[in-house]
């Protein structure tokens, strides 16, 4: 494990956790909260309740959203302080795959890129996350490639490629929620026996 690694398991990535979500309950703080002011408020002057309505709505916004960012960024430095403890020792996970063919998925919101490898035994290795923007800036998926990982939560150090770019032979559509619901969309790393064909007839 190289210096820079080791520093980057112990400093939280900056990132706007929940962007999404943070937004949406944000706006619902301040509506509630703009039209609680301008009914409770209805016998001041017009221009008085919509000013107080439209601050307190506003506060109240900016509340929520730090209120979600400190509570995301708090249990990732409780996992990155598990991971750094483990990782002390140098232990990491290094697995080479030889893929022979490749379907992409559609990123939605932040969740990271995603796709879906048909390796040379037959099998389907699936891989997704945001530590693949990196990787797939510089040409992958690839014939061959390693993947070094801590043990603790499969965090990705690096990927390293070992062979030529494999051009996906598609792209699917998002993941759908029902989908994410049914469990029927693989954890990041999993490999296993599908049927292939049916994933690239899925992709356009």
């Amino acid at each position: 494990m190289t210096d820079e690694e080791r520093a980057m398991l112990h400093e939280p990535p900056l990132k706007l956790f929940g962007w999404w979500s943070g937004i949406v309950s944000a706006a619902c703080v301040f509506a509630l909260t703009f039209l609680v002011v301008l009914l409770s408020a209805a016998f001041l002057p017009y221009v008085v309740v919509v000013r107080g309505a439209v601050g307190a709505g506003t506060l109240a916004t900016v509340v929520t959203y730090v209120w979600i960012q400190r509570r995301e960024r708090a249990k990732l430095r409780h996992v990155t302080d598990l991971v750094a403890r483990e990782s002390a020792a140098g232990y990491v996970r290094s697995e080479v795959y030889a893929v022979t063919d490749a379907v992409a998925v559609e990123e939605q919101e932040d969740e990271g890129l995603s796709y879906y490898l048909l390796l040379d035994d037959g099998r389907t290795l699936f891989l997704s996350g945001q530590y693949l923007y990196g990787p797939a800036d510089e040409g992958f998926p690839w014939e061959s490639f390693e993947i070094v990982r801590v043990p603790y939560e499969g965090w990705v150090l690096r990927v390293v490629p070992l062979g030529p770019r494999v051009t996906p032979c598609g792209t699917r559509s998002p993941f759908t929620e029902d989908e994410r619901k049914s469990g029927t969309v693989p954890e990041d790393g999993t490999i296993e026996a599908r049927d292939f064909g049916a994933l690239k007839a899925a992709a356009s």
